[in-house]
């Protein structure tokens, strides 16, 4: 690869961050200052992420910035969430995944306050069935150190959730799957209702996994971005167009 097709693909791996958190917002995650998405940089020590001061739905390409794994600003010289830390500390920890997806969505926060992982309500709950890790609290320290090599989602107890994927669209589609997954695990416990038992849990997940289920939701999301994108600027149309 060349210089100038190396330098392509930071600036597209950084648009894709920009379009995810715009989307993001578009979804009801944003409205509020708090929650990051990041993208490692092949074969780098560095990853893009979002700024602390805006909300999803406010994001521009300026509010991007790319970050070393010793938390260093090193592109962009704005100021980032103090709990960035946990995004280099899973990238190093599992060189497979490449994207993180952390948000205080509604459900998710709620949900993290049984401080377990969701219980199995419905198919597209198994893309978590034992595949998540319930981290001992919200410390940096603790949060990365919690993934497990099979992992996707860590809940951090009365904060909220995260999820990691092998690229963008992986990692994001599963944080919506997350949040229904969470939505109907406050909603149902407790209530007398039963979950899906053991020895069907991992089935069912082989047979979501074989359908096209995180990329279709993926696409999904982005259209939800640029429809809110063309609402609020018809300039920026066409802005999660770009990723794709």
């Amino acid at each position: 690869m060349t210089v100038t097709e190396m330098s392509t693909t930071k600036d597209q791996l950084r648009d894709e961050v920009l379009a995810v958190c715009r989307a993001l917002g578009a979804r009801g995650y944003g409205g509020v200052i708090g929650g990051h998405v990041s993208a490692r940089i092949p074969g780098e020590d560095r990853y893009w992420t979002n700024v602390l001061d805006r909300a999803f739905e406010e994001m521009t390409v300026d509010d991007i910035v790319l970050m070393d794994f010793d938390g260093n600003v090193v592109d962009g010289g704005r100021g980032v969430s103090p709990g960035i830390d946990f995004h280099q500390g899973i990238y190093q920890r599992r060189p497979d995944l490449h994207a993180v997806v952390h948000t205080h969505g509604f459900w998710i926060t709620a949900q993290s306050a049984f401080a377990r992982p969701p219980l199995m309500w419905h198919n597209l709950c198994t893309y978590f069935y034992g595949r998540t890790a319930v981290a001992p609290d919200d410390s940096l320290e603790s949060i990365a150190a919690a993934m497990g090599d099979e992992d996707v989602a860590i809940v951090i107890p009365w904060h909220g959730a995260i999820t990691a994927g092998r690229d963008l669209g992986e990692a994001t589609a599963l944080h919506a799957t997350f949040e229904y997954t969470s939505r109907l695990d406050v909603t149902l416990a407790g209530t007398g209702a039963e979950p899906m038992p053991e020895e069907s849990c991992l089935k069912m997940r082989a047979l979501v996994e074989s359908a096209n289920y995180l990329k279709l939701t993926y696409d999904l999301i982005l259209r939800g971005g640029e429809l809110a994108t063309d609402a609020a600027d018809p300039a920026k149309a066409g802005l999660a167009a770009v990723v794709r």
